[in-house]
């Protein structure tokens, strides 16, 4: 997977489920308590964007798992290092933007082939 297509993937994935997450509290019949937001229900538009809560988290694994093996293939230990530590302590969209804006590009190698 080219490092265009996984960075276009995951942030666009973040982004929906970012939306989809604010859309489920504001749909939802919700309670504020002194420790966070606790939904009691929530009406079929709501059921619809926890689908798409799951959906694109689900997306996003797999670009990053994609992003990961083909860090793995460029031999970039560095850029792999930071998108696996980011991702594991919940911070996979900072890693992203960052490889997005600054991680090596991807680099087409060709064999010499016998005439």
């Amino acid at each position: 997977m080219s490092k265009r297509t996984s960075t276009r993937w995951y942030i666009g994935a973040w982004i929906v489920w970012a939306l989809s997450w604010a859309f489920a509290i504001v749909t939802g019949h919700t309670t504020l308590y002194r420790y966070g937001i606790f939904v009691q229900g929530s009406s079929p538009v709501g059921g619809v964007a926890v689908l798409l809560i799951g959906l694109m988290a689900l997306v996003m694994l797999v670009v990053w798992i994609g992003a990961l093996i083909r860090l793995g293939q460029q031999h970039s230990w560095g850029w792999f290092a930071v998108l696996l530590l980011l991702h594991l302590i919940g911070l996979g969209i900072i890693g992203m933007v960052l490889y997005a804006l600054a991680g090596r590009d991807d680099v087409v190698v060709y064999r010499p082939t016998v005439t």
